[in-house]
């Protein structure tokens, strides 16, 4: 059977039956386009138990096989064959990626199926070339929105990008003084990890002018261009004083303080919480206690007060940690003069930027698609078959790292063994330190935990000491949930009524960030700014879903329309 026959057939027709398309230990995810939460189900019996009602209700049709089939491998010798078919349901349109394996009688198979809601039937996107897109603010003391926003980073701007889009009044309420501020706040030297087409923002890609890899202060200034250019209704310097949810009507009103102004009120039917719970969510600096400190004669901060090497000016600096951060801030104070010492405490995955461009082929590179298509090719393989195979891939591009990886063991670097790798531990993307290392130019301390301060520096539990006048801990943050963070911006009441967030759940989707909470009308979104582009979509149709009346009364199905 061609791609479109292997599920227009199945999925079409009355009885609804997989064997000949589907192998037995197939998957398939849904993001909306079936139910509307996210799905991911594993065997064939479980997913033809599963879906045979909700696909009879959506009744999918207008089957077409998108440009771009693709040969995709992972690991040695498993190859498939991917590709994009686009689809209606009675309520949207639809996409389903697939990935197609070749079973012992020579047929090809789907292994893999995500599918996924991109529009609801007669919903017309808002956005288009003409700036600003949304309507000017008008500002009162009392406002009514359809949904807020809490935090102005890359989660909460996509969000109500997407929200406006799709004509939902949003207002998104930032606790500092900028846009941005949160990536002004790191170090200089920081920049994303991964190249430029796979960072950006919905509708508005980063200027042309920017280099692959974004510097910070660029990805802050991007966020308030951002604003700008959409015109997404922000207020900065907002806190919120007091939140309650009314369930009789099903609104949120929130006291929202304003630094210098009169207090706000403001009501809307969807809140999403869109701050984070890593560094730029306001965890706090994770500050190891180490015997002795007192009697240290140099100085002591946490990576979080680190800006540059300019500003501390120090000869001898030891830095405790081996995440990104730590790598960075030696690279940064060792280019500088500085005599460094990195003191790695347990192994650490150290990967190239040439390997993640092949992990991330689709944004990077000539003729790469378009980043809807990309984006749609980057997840189809769902979260559960990536965890099962990632040794797999990782295989594939490991001859491109090994010269690396047997130069950072010579000298003295902790690695991981080879069934681990860089995809579900601590790891650290390499963008200069590890040339460093191996030229001598940062002395690696590892193999041994710290024992104590001494006057002139630390000494280690075998003895040996290491001489510093500045010691930075890039030792991370605490551990904040998504829970804690609830209960911090709208109250212990609220926090109490939505599930364990942030974790995985039974089916490998992350609970309750970017969909059901277990409070209504209230929301959660959180990630990378990759996260940011594509979950944002799926955030924004469950709201306009629901403002639409297409779900049952249990909100565990679609209406049949």
């Amino acid at each position: 059977m061609s791609g479109v026959e292997t599920f227009a057939v199945p999925l079409s027709a009355g009885n609804f039956t997989l064997k000949r398309s589907f192998t037995d230990d197939s998957y398939w995810r849904d993001l909306l386009a079936f139910t509307p939460d996210f799905r991911t189900l594993h065997a064939l019996p479980e997913i033809q138990r599963f879906f045979s009602v909700p696909v009879a209700l959506a009744r999918p049709s207008r089957f077409r096989l998108l440009p771009g089939v693709r040969h995709r491998r992972i690991g040695p010798t498993k190859t498939f064959i991917q590709g994009i078919i686009q689809f209606h349901t009675v309520i949207a349109q639809c996409t389903g990626v697939f990935t197609l394996t070749q079973s012992e009688d020579s047929s090809w198979k789907a292994w893999s199926f995500v599918t996924m809601m991109d529009q609801l039937s007669g919903v017309v996107d808002r956005f288009s070339a003409q700036t600003p897109l949304c309507r000017p603010a008008e500002w009162k003391t009392t406002m009514e929105y359809t949904a807020v926003v809490v935090g102005a980073g890359q989660c909460g701007l996509s969000v109500a990008a997407r929200l406006e889009n799709l004509g939902i009044s949003t207002l998104v309420l930032e606790r500092s003084s900028a846009i941005g501020n949160s990536w002004r706040s790191r170090y200089e030297s920081l920049e994303t990890n991964t190249p430029r087409a796979y960072n950006h923002l919905p509708f508005v890609a980063f200027p042309e002018g920017c280099g692959k890899y974004i510097p910070c202060r660029e990805v802050a200034d991007y966020l308030e261009d951002y604003q700008r250019t959409l015109g997404l209704h922000v207020l900065t310097s907002a806190c919120i004083a007091a939140t309650s949810y009314d369930v009789s009507s099903s609104t949120w009103t929130l006291s929202i303080s304003l630094s210098g102004q009169a207090s706000i009120t403001v009501t809307a039917r969807h809140l999403i919480g869109a701050t984070g719970t890593g560094t730029m969510g306001g965890a706090l600096p994770f500050m190891p206690s180490i015997p002795e400190k007192s009697s240290f004669l140099g100085s002591v901060i946490h990576s979080s007060e680190y800006k540059s090497s300019s500003c501390v000016g120090a000869q001898k600096v030891v830095v405790v940690g081996a995440g990104c951060s730590a790598h960075d801030i030696a690279q940064d104070m060792a280019n500088h003069g500085s005599r460094t010492v990195l003191v790695q405490r347990s192994p650490t995955a150290v990967v190239s930027r040439q390997t993640i461009d092949r992990l991330l082929t689709g944004y990077v590179g000539q003729d790469v698609p378009a980043t809807e298509i990309a984006d749609r090719f980057y997840v189809a393989l769902p979260l559960t078959t990536l965890q099962n195979h990632q040794y797999d891939i990782m295989e594939i591009h490991a001859h491109i790292d090994q010269a690396l990886r047997e130069n950072l063991s010579r000298h003295g670097y902790l690695l991981p063994g080879p069934e681990d790798n860089f995809l579900h531990r601590g790891f650290y993307i390499d963008r200069g330190c590890a040339k460093l290392i191996t030229s001598g130019k940062i002395t690696v301390k590892s193999g041994h935990e710290i024992s104590h301060f001494s006057p002139s520096g630390l000494v280690f539990d075998d003895g040996s000491r290491v001489v510093a006048d500045l010691v930075i801990l890039a030792t991370g943050y605490s551990k904040t949930t998504i829970k804690q963070v609830a209960e911090s911006l709208f109250g212990a009441q609220v926090a109490d009524a939505v599930h364990e967030l942030g974790g995985w759940d039974n089916d490998n989707e992350l609970a309750g960030v970017w969909r059901l909470t277990g409070h209504d009308g209230l929301w959660f979104a959180e990630g990378d700014l990759f996260s940011a582009r594509f979950y944002s979509q799926f955030l924004a149709l469950q709201i306009m879903a629901r403002e639409m009346g297409l779900l049952s009364p249990d909100q565990r199905s679609y209406i049949s329309c």
